[in-house]
């Protein structure tokens, strides 16, 4: 399905010209697949692609940028807890994965191939960590040190356990959705009792039944990088005693 553009020509989806050029990826290899292969392939003429996108790598990510766009959008509006507003941003980015698998898990096993394309992924999570830390942070007095170190964790732990319940799903595909959703509330309880006090609220309660509390003591000077990584091990040590 094609869009109406000014002076009557048709504008084709994003998705529909990222699934060509991912297909295209997949079957002749990122870097023998050229601009011109995709705009015939996706029908849309070459300087329309390049006025659009720019790039290879920048038709491979156009979605996650106006996902991005939606998930500040949603920031903005959300009337809600701060804690529980992000938790809800990054469910609403699992879901548009989840909804996708032809265009997300090629593109997955594309990223993991291709160190340039890592490092596009990298930059564009650090984007969603910022977008949250900043809106955490948002919720203190100006210039309280300790409420902007707290919300760098809480989003660090965020992101963390998110990219842990997506890349398990990106592994094994054939997992439910449902599944993977109820994985990632559990992942979203740990981090709310994890990084609600630091914030300054309650911890979640526990699920019924449950008992399990998670205590991490890191020392101080930690990298943040060790500290994400550490962080992740934790939620992965703590989904696996379960």
């Amino acid at each position: 399905m094609t869009e109406a553009v000014r002076g009557g020509q048709a504008r084709v989806p994003t998705r529909e010209v990222v699934l060509a050029a991912v297909r295209l990826f997949t079957e002749d290899g990122f870097e023998a697949t050229t601009m011109d292969g995709i705009a015939a392939a996706s029908g849309v003429s070459r300087r329309s692609l390049f006025r659009r996108f720019g790039s290879k790598e920048d038709i491979l990510f156009a979605e996650h940028d106006e996902l991005f766009a939606s998930v500040v959008r949603y920031l903005e509006e959300s009337a809600d807890e701060p804690l529980d507003t992000v938790c809800a941003a990054a469910r609403l980015v699992l879901q548009e994965h989840l909804r996708d698998p032809e265009v997300t898990v090629p593109r997955y096993r594309l990223v993991r191939a291709h160190p340039r394309l890592r490092d596009r992924e990298v930059a564009m999570t650090a984007r969603y960590q910022s977008a949250f830390s900043r809106y955490l942070a948002a919720g203190g007095e100006e210039g309280d040190g300790n409420r902007s170190l707290a919300a760098q964790v809480a989003a660090a732990s965020l992101i963390a356990a998110h990219n842990h319940v997506l890349r398990s799903w990106l592994r094994r595909p054939e997992q439910e959705a449902r599944q993977v959703l109820a994985g990632y509330d559990d992942a979203m309880d740990l981090v709310r009792r994890s990084a609600g006090p630091m914030l300054g609220g309650p911890p979640a309660r526990e699920a019924a039944g449950s008992s399990k509390v998670v205590v991490a003591v890191y020392p101080g000077g930690l990298g943040r990088d060790e500290l994400v990584r550490r962080i992740a091990s934790a939620v992965d040590r703590a989904e696996n005693a379960d």
